[in-house]
């Protein structure tokens, strides 16, 4: 089974510029996103190779770089859940100080606590002694704090992450059916905020696995969802392939029926005005007056055709960019016609 750390460390790396935009937002106009990240777990895991209790939070150096061209680094631990743990403050400073010795870098440091035990949510490490104090405080976010709807309506998709872990607190003691539940509203809500496809695979795997089920059905159950909802999600693609179908169709047989217009006005007129002269003129003016015609009906046949397929008025003229009261007026013919 895929543990949280791993989960949080893997969310953290492939959402990074949603992560630094939701918890680092009033400072991140100073970084310069186009010069990307690095992770530096391995620098990280040589200078904390006693690290204990691994399996209880995920930690992330990330390398970044401000527009004035520091370097800068984003030490970014999650504690996974609530543990007596009296040195986590000492522990956090440790963290900084051997970074910066080593690598002499700027370092901003983020604490994620996703228990409930308040006791342990430190944020700062004090030191005192005949005159000399040490103070080092860094961030925190306390997840419970945060409510699971305000998360949804974040427009960060790191939000969603965040929702996903902020309710499995509450359902820490519920069912699978309710476990179930929760997951598929989620991934709901995800697949109609039009993110675009990789960044939705992301999430998907954080929310599938970040709180586990007791029987293994329900994952299958959770899979054969997913699977109804993403296929919901294909029939919106294959509505945009019917429109597109739509204005193909309508563009090869507005245009087909427009040179047929345009030629045999152009022959009429050839004739009356002359053989030559009146041929080269009347075909001119007799193509000009066919294509327009035939955009004409180019757009006739988009409307009747998306009419025919179900869709409103409204819809049909945004889609073809003329007025409602053309698309009306077109469809009220085309009822008469064949009254």
């Amino acid at each position: 089974m895929v543990g949280k750390d791993t989960l949080w460390k893997g969310i953290i790396e492939d959402l990074v510029e949603d992560f630094l935009h939701f918890f680092f937002l009033n400072h991140v106009h100073l970084i310069d996103f186009e010069r990307g990240f690095s992770f530096l777990d391995k620098e990280l895991e040589q200078l904390f190779p006693e690290s204990e209790a691994r399996n209880r939070h995920a930690d992330k150096l990330i390398k970044a770089y401000l527009k004035d061209g520091t370097e800068s680094w984003f030490l970014v631990h999650v504690e996974i859940q609530g543990y007596s743990d009296p040195g986590f403050a000492k522990r956090m400073f440790q963290y900084f100080y051997r970074i910066y010795d080593r690598y002499d870098r700027p370092i901003t440091a983020l604490a994620i606590y996703t228990d409930t035990d308040r006791r342990y949510h430190y944020s700062a490490h004090r030191e005192y002694l005949l005159g000399t104090e040490l103070h080092y405080s860094y961030n925190t976010i306390i997840l419970m704090d945060y409510d699971p709807d305000s998360l949804r309506k974040s427009r960060n998709i790191f939000g969603l992450v965040l929702e996903a872990a902020r309710r499995e607190i509450d359902l820490k003691k519920g069912s699978d059916d309710q476990r179930l539940l929760s997951k598929m509203d989620l991934l709901r809500h995800l697949f109609r905020r039009g993110i675009a496809r990789e960044k939705i695979q992301k999430v998907v795997d954080f929310i599938m696995y970040y709180s586990h089920f007791e029987e293994e059905e329900f994952y299958h159950k959770l899979k054969a969802g997913i699977h109804s909802v993403t296929k919901f999600r294909a029939a919106m693609g294959i509505r945009e392939a019917i429109i597109k179908e739509l204005k193909e169709k309508g563009h090869k047989e507005g245009l087909e029926q427009g040179r047929k217009q345009g030629l045999e006005q152009g022959l009429k007129q050839g004739l009356e005005q002359g053989l030559e002269q009146g041929l080269e003129q009347g075909l001119e003016q007799g193509l000009e007056q066919g294509l327009e015609q035939g955009k004409e009906e180019k757009e006739r046949v988009i409307i009747l055709r998306a009419w025919k397929k179900g869709m409103s008025l409204e819809e049909i003229a945004d889609l073809v960019d003329v007025p409602l009261t053309e698309v009306e007026g077109v469809i009220n013919a085309y009822r008469t016609k064949n009254s």
